[in-house]
């Protein structure tokens, strides 16, 4: 996807900080927003699954992802990234989201949603397209923000080399009340979403410091 979005959230739906790389000063939380986009955010669904998000017609018909949901098992997804597996789910007919990858639950880990919301899109300006990891690193399209050095995901069924299609960062409010109702990837990192077009296939990863 060339073009590259910020996700702006409703207001308060973040508790920003003003110290670190979520600083809540940061410009990039209160870009202009575009009117013709709104989507489902978090949420849970069913098997286990939580929504993060779902892409319209309108939009998703620009990156070929129209009325896709991106959903994810955080408890899988934490074991198997802790186990240097990435997780990858088949998206089929009906909105049926079925996981692909076998995890070994060896830790056990909350599988609470995110906070159910709507978001909105702005365009990322000039001077944020190859944004360093600050303010709001919670993006669609574009380049990512690694955290570490780039990583690339690979269809598990074509082995073509998959898409970025958009990135959460940690901090982001969930219904976990055991880690202060905020979702952390790893320690304080940053979860990277993919997109196979040929096989309808999602592949997550994260990357933490």
């Amino acid at each position: 996807m060339d073009n590259s979005y910020h996700i702006i959230f409703e207001e308060k739906f973040v508790q920003h900080q003003d110290f670190g790389q979520r600083n809540g000063l940061h410009s990039t939380w209160s870009l202009n927003t575009l009117n013709d986009f709104k989507f489902k955010f978090g949420g849970k669904l069913q098997n286990g699954l939580n929504r993060l998000i779902s892409f319209d017609d309108n939009f998703g018909r620009k990156i070929s992802i129209n009325n896709v949901t991106f959903a994810i098992n955080f408890e899988d997804f934490f074991n198997a990234q802790i186990n240097l597996q990435n997780i990858f789910y088949q998206h089929l007919d009906n909105s049926i989201i079925k996981p692909l990858t076998k995890i070994n639950i060896v830790n056990t880990y909350s599988n609470y949603p995110l906070k159910e919301t709507e978001i909105k899109l702005a365009l990322t300006p000039k001077e944020f397209l190859n944004q360093n990891w600050e303010g709001n690193s919670n993006r669609i399209g574009g380049n990512p923000i690694w955290v570490q050095k780039s990583e690339n995901l690979y269809c598990p069924k074509c082995n073509h080399k998959m898409s970025f299609i958009f990135q959460l960062d940690s901090g982001l409010p969930d219904l976990n009340p055991n880690n202060n109702y905020e979702i952390m990837f790893g320690n304080d990192g940053v979860c990277y979403a993919f997109w196979c077009l040929k096989d309808k296939i999602s592949g997550y990863l994260w990357q933490s410091t």
